[in-house]
């Protein structure tokens, strides 16, 4: 990434229209937030969409654009609200679905971001190739049709080469040739493709690492027709600083660990931790991405720009950290949907982790669902259990795992700033520390993903307060009772 575009990333993006895939996601929303309140004169943003659940792709965009997340933008420009356009298509469907119309209206696109993805870790392999790698197919060979294009940024993963411990910015050789998984998933029957799938992706932790293996070698092999930037944010967790502290719409990575901990539904776990997570801001990552795509316009094809969007091993905690020193979090601004006292045992092998997760898991849910089927309301506690395990069962290798990304070129995103955009388009994060960010992801995890407004706090301090009684009563009971069965086990027969 050597020269310097002489225009400003507001002015670059001025009249620029823009395709965004996955617009609907976490990280698409940030994007397509930052784009229309930072970059005001940008043309129109052309967002991928299905229709889904019966609402059409533009009652999408509406519902989308209501979530806290577009506040700032509606006070500041809500003009540009307008600016967002619903495409219909599928990034699952060969040439995305797009019908000719849609394609006219976008000829004139200037700089794609293709964010589509499927982050399931089971689903299965066709599935997955198909949306991940030739979804990815498909935006590479509509981009060569653009005439105005200025960059291309896919958004891959710092974990899509998970087999490999210390991560460069470059492209590893791959493990399947992108063309003959795509021509398998398409033709072979999808029970004996599934059978195959354990050798075809020579044993790979999960499914979506592969397929996003894959698709960075389709951008390998076209970076010299388009100026493409392959951009692999590593965990992405709630905005640090904007357009609101702490936003976030999904239980992934340590929030949904934070979270349920703090309701009392997480109460044990089996990781390593000593190892460290390494998260990124939201805001964080879209500013890094859209700062690529800037320096990109100005380089043109003929060289791949991998950037890993990852943070310093400084700057990150580990799973030590976020079970135990971050609890004062959930004490502080606890949950009003508490189910019960956070607190917990880690589990020191898996044959312990089995037996914990029944004991402090499975059996205070069986009890708590039969209380809300006696009170006429839907149980659920059993279901989310089993979600919790098995997300903890997929999670294993990442847990049990510890990598370290090279990041010269998203370091160095910062040092190619013009001065005008140094402030809007700021890639420090963690400035305030790591307990004032896990603070904050709290907050908003309370706000944005359990719907409890700050006022109730209070509230919810008090209720805390009586099930941490009722817990240590709880406890005293359980221990009595195990004190007595012991006693008559033990010394009742032995002075008869």
């Amino acid at each position: 990434m050597s020269s310097v575009p002489l225009k400003g990333i507001p002015e670059t993006f001025a009249g620029a229209d823009v395709f965004i895939t996955g617009g609907s996601g976490f990280m698409g929303k940030v994007l397509i937030e930052k784009l229309i309140r930072s970059c005001p004169d940008v043309g129109q943003v052309f967002v991928l969409v299905r229709p889904r659940r019966g609402k059409s792709p533009e009652e999408r965009i509406a519902e989308l654009v209501k979530v806290p997340l577009f506040d700032k933008v509606r006070e500041m420009h809500p003009e540009n609200i307008q600016k967002i356009v619903p495409i219909c298509g599928d990034c699952s469907e060969l040439k995305l679905g797009l019908d000719e119309e849609s394609l006219k209206r976008m000829e004139n696109v200037q700089f794609v971001f293709h964010a589509a993805a499927s982050v399931r870790f089971d689903d299965p392999l066709e599935k997955a190739i198909l949306l991940n790698t030739r979804g990815t197919r498909e935006v590479i060979h509509w981009a060569t049709t653009l005439k105005s294009l200025k960059a291309v940024v896919h958004i891959s993963t710092t974990y899509s080469n998970p087999e490999i411990f210390e991560i460069e910015e470059r492209i590893y050789p791959a493990k399947m040739d992108w063309r003959k998984a795509i021509e398998m998933a398409e033709n072979v029957d999808s029970e004996v493709f599934q059978t195959m799938s354990q050798k075809l992706t020579g044993f790979a932790p999960n499914t979506y690492t592969f397929t996003k293996g894959l698709a960075e070698q389709i951008c390998n092999d076209y970076h010299k027709e388009l100026p493409i930037v392959v951009f692999r944010p590593s965990v992405v967790t709630n905005t640090e600083e904007e357009p609101v502290h702490g936003w976030i719409d999904n239980f992934n990575g340590p929030v949904g660990l934070l979270v349920g901990m703090g309701i009392g539904l997480m109460r044990t776990g089996y990781v390593n931790l000593n190892n460290r997570i390494n998260c990124i801001p939201a805001d964080v990552s879209i500013k890094a991405m859209i700062i690529a795509a800037w320096k990109k316009a100005n380089e043109g094809p003929g060289q791949l720009t991998v950037i890993n969007s990852a943070a310093e091993v400084h700057k990150t905690a580990d799973y030590n950290f976020l079970i135990y020193d971050a609890r004062y979090v959930y004490y502080k601004h606890p949950m009003s949907q508490v189910l019960w006292a956070p607190g917990g045992t880690h589990a020191p092998c898996k044959y312990v982790y089995y037996l914990l997760f029944f004991l402090y898991q499975v059996v205070p849910s069986m009890f708590l669902d039969m209380a809300l089927k006696a009170r006429g309301k839907k149980p659920f506690l059993l279901k989310l259990q089993r979600k919790v395990f098995d997300a903890q069962m997929s999670l294993k290798y990442f847990t049990d795992n510890e990598w370290v990304f090279k990041t010269d070129n998203f370091r160095n995103l910062a040092h190619d700033l013009l001065e005008s955009d140094r402030e809007t388009f700021s890639i420090a994060y963690m400035c305030l520390g790591m307990q004032e960010y896990y603070r904050r992801c709290i907050l908003g995890g309370r706000r944005y993903l359990m719907r409890e407004s700050d006022d109730t706090i209070p509230a919810a301090k008090e209720k805390l307060k009586r099930l941490l009684m009722i817990n240590k009563i709880a406890k005293g009971l359980f221990v009595a009772l195990l004190t007595f069965i012991l006693y008559k086990m033990v010394y009742v027969p032995y002075f008869v």
